[in-house]
């Protein structure tokens, strides 16, 4: 019988011994694509979001380690308070079941959440000032950017059903 994990515990212990068997392997989860197929193939095998989630947040512990000029064009590293933020972003995403796609560092200094289905597309940039911004973009419609006055505190049900509307994803 296969073991399949049901608490975050046995998620993260399972997660960190794949990733040491990559690593045995000499494969590399260090870019996007191999991060996110190594959490498509945990949740083809599972069926759970949780795996993905992990994946999530282990790139934010990563992203606090960049440091000034990262992209070679001068920006500036995450700040500590800003993954502190993204951080509690992802929670309340995987509270309200909406998978991000990605986590990067923003060029302008800070943290973004990518969503993307189809031609549809969407992030939350938290922006080491503070600003928090939500945009929206697709093909054939024009792009939505507002910032959220509030910051993480606007990042609430109606934000969420807002991006999940635009991408088309279930309520």
């Amino acid at each position: 019988m296969m073991f399949v994990p049901t608490y975050d515990v046995e998620w993260r212990d399972y997660v960190i011994q794949a990733q040491e068997t990559l690593q045995q392997s000499a494969l590399s989860l260090s870019s996007g694509s191999a991060r996110r197929t190594y959490a498509d193939l945990l949740h083809i095998s599972f069926a759970n979001d949780e795996a993905s989630f992990i994946l999530l947040n282990d790139r934010l512990i990563e992203l606090a380690n960049l440091a000034e000029n990262w992209d070679s064009y001068g920006a500036p590293g995450p700040a500590a308070e800003t993954i502190a933020d993204a951080r509690q972003a992802i929670e309340k995403l995987r509270f309200s079941a909406l998978l991000p796609e990605l986590v990067a560092p923003s060029a302008e200094g800070g943290i973004s959440i990518y969503f993307s289905r189809g031609s549809q597309k969407a992030f939350i940039e938290f922006l080491n000032e503070g600003d928090v911004l939500l945009a929206r973009y697709g093909k054939d419609d024009e792009p939505n950017v507002r910032v959220l006055r509030n910051g993480l505190q606007d990042l609430d049900d109606q934000v969420l059903q807002e991006i999940r509307g635009h991408l088309g994803a279930r309520a």
